[in-house]
């Protein structure tokens, strides 16, 4: 398939992308429009707010007759038979319950501290939210920073579902990086490490320079017993295999340098890399003196 086919297909699909993201933006921004225009047209009567029903006028006289029947005192029937002789409890027993501790009653004082700075702003941050989405604020602002935050919440959802990159959007490209991404085999026994780490090194992909340098280490390794090589292991296991021996520290240096500079997509330079380079020789040659 030519490469001008394929730079036309990869053009029409973004800009059919961009075009369907600029369509939800004039809808929502026409809707907001259309929503302002209606509320600020002259001669057009806003909604009243919902007030509770007043409640019934009475006549004056039944009021008044009312408020008669109310202020009459309330007679209540004397007991028939001799009244009840209330018992007193003795002086001594009085005092005694006074002096003990459970009723002896303290008042608290209230603290009067003043509220912090963090307390004042969530408490004004409250009541200014409850003044803008009730009473008359609600029919000037507060209706339409609902409808700009449903319109940010509908624009966020179209741009995720159409799986745009915002950064592309706002005019601002990824950064890229030039070293290309190159699978290795799940066999690194099948590798030939020497002429690929020379390749990379003359390309001057130091960066693959020292993912290929690493899966050197992991052979050697290997074939030494020190590790169990498997394609899905992470890195963090074989560190844990090699712990107790001698070898611990310094490949765990490597390690940390392989994943801050692959993982982290360090671009290296021509002077960086030799000083990584140094230190995973001087490792490999420790492992080929301890094998001979």
């Amino acid at each position: 398939m030519p490469l001008s086919f394929l730079c036309r297909i990869v053009t029409t699909s973004v800009s059919r992308t961009l075009l369907a993201a600029l369509l939800s933006v004039l809808l929502v921004a026409g809707a907001c429009e259309r929503a302002w225009a209606q509320a600020t047209r002259p001669g057009v009567q806003r909604p009243k707010p919902l007030l509770p029903p007043k409640p019934p006028v009475l006549p004056r006289d039944s009021l008044k007759a009312s408020v008669r029947k109310r202020a009459s005192p309330i007679v209540l029937p004397l007991a028939q038979g001799p009244p009840t002789a209330l018992r007193q409890p003795r002086a001594a027993r009085l005092r005694a319950l006074r002096e003990q501790r459970a009723f002896q009653y303290v008042e608290i004082e209230e603290n009067r501290e003043s509220p912090s700075v963090w307390s004042l702003f969530w408490s004004k941050l409250w009541e200014w939210l409850g003044g803008l989405f009730s009473g008359p604020t609600y029919e000037t602002k507060g209706r339409y920073v609902i409808y700009g935050l449903f319109g940010a919440a509908l624009l966020y959802v179209v741009l995720r579902l159409l799986k745009l990159d915002l950064t592309t959007v706002l005019g601002r490209r990824a950064r890229t990086l030039p070293f290309p991404y190159e699978a290795m085999p799940e066999n690194i026994h099948a590798v030939d490490f020497g002429r690929a780490l020379a390749d990379a090194e003359v390309a001057g992909n130091y960066r693959l320079a020292v993912r290929l340098g690493y899966l050197l280490v992991l052979r050697r390794l290997t074939e030494q017993g020190l590790i169990q090589w498997q394609p899905d292991k992470t890195n963090y296991e074989y560190v844990r295999e090699v712990a107790g021996t001698r070898w611990a520290a310094d490949f765990t240096v490597l390690t940390r340098q392989f994943e801050y500079v692959w993982y982290g997509e360090v671009a290296l330079t021509a002077t960086a890399y030799p000083a990584l380079r140094e230190t995973r020789e001087h490792f490999l040659s420790l492992l080929t003196r301890a094998a001979a």
